[in-house]
């Protein structure tokens, strides 16, 4: 029995990880629309930009490798599910 308490401890400590950056990420987007509205400067705004794309990078790179499938394979594979939504209406 230690031993999956053990292993779901770790499980948990991964998803929070995953949470933890999905967090980030969502405040990051939420600065960029703050930044939008709020008329900020030329150089904040590529800075407030940069943060968001790289905070949803690393959020899906991070979510792909507690899945334990390829980063490359992950993201091709959300990309085509979200396209496909498009699509279809």
């Amino acid at each position: 029995m230690t031993t999956n308490t053990t292993n779901d401890t770790k499980k948990n400590t991964k998803w929070r990880w995953v949470a933890l950056a999905g967090a980030a990420s969502a405040l990051s987007w939420i600065a960029l629309g703050v930044g939008i509205v709020m008329n900020a400067g030329v150089g904040t705004m590529f800075v407030l930009a940069t943060l968001a794309a790289v905070t949803t990078e690393g959020t899906f790179w991070l979510a792909a490798l507690t899945l334990g499938v390829s980063t490359y394979q992950a993201r091709r594979q959300l990309w085509r599910a979200f396209r496909d939504r498009l699509t279809t209406g």
